[in-house]
């Protein structure tokens, strides 16, 4: 790459890992920016991802993708890519099963990130039931589970993962900063 993007300003992006429904997306991620107290911007997947990415470099909000980060862009390359390229910090919202489990499009969309050394903050789970046992067995980065709004446990649920979003926010190496070492 000849000109080679800034370094990571800190805001996290939220992508869906495989086909989640677009209101169930939203309704989590306004949540999510809510209860951390930030602003929320939306975007899709159509558009110019290094334009978005130049364009919210400095910005400190959450950043939502809509659509599918690994389908390739009209521009070349995918957003997972630029993003790639730009050292943006990632969270993956993967869609949940009644019965605990999860569809395999986490786990492939955490290994793609891994192969195109996009920073993964981490991992959570959005709806279905939430088995802690079965998260931990597959050894990704689970951060939590944002269950239903109407589900009695999703206020506690999303005030969770928003203070541990919130704390790893803080660290030199969720934000791409270098400690200084003198």
């Amino acid at each position: 790459m000849v000109n080679a993007p800034p370094m990571s300003k800190g805001f996290p992006l939220i992508l869906g890992a495989g086909p989640i429904p677009e209101l169930a997306m939203r309704h989590a991620c306004e949540a999510i920016a809510e209860s951390c107290g930030c602003g929320l911007l939306s975007y899709a997947c159509g558009e110019s991802p290094h334009k978005v990415l130049a364009s919210t470099e400095s910005r400190r909000d959450l950043v939502r993708l809509c659509g599918d980060a690994a389908r390739f862009h009209r521009d070349g390359g995918s957003w997972l890519e630029a993003i790639a390229d730009w050292r943006q910090p990632v969270l993956l919202l993967v869609p949940g099963d009644a019965d605990g489990g999860i569809p395999g499009v986490g786990p492939a969309y955490a290994a793609l990130c891994r192969e195109l050394k996009v920073p993964l903050l981490g991992l959570a789970q959005l709806h279905g039931a939430w088995d802690a046992t079965e998260r931990r067995k597959d050894g990704l980065p689970w951060r939590g589970w944002i269950p239903a709004a109407e589900h009695h446990d999703h206020n506690d649920a999303v005030e969770t993962f928003s203070l541990w979003l919130r704390r790893s926010l803080l660290s030199p190496v969720a934000t791409g900063a270098i400690p200084d070492r003198t």
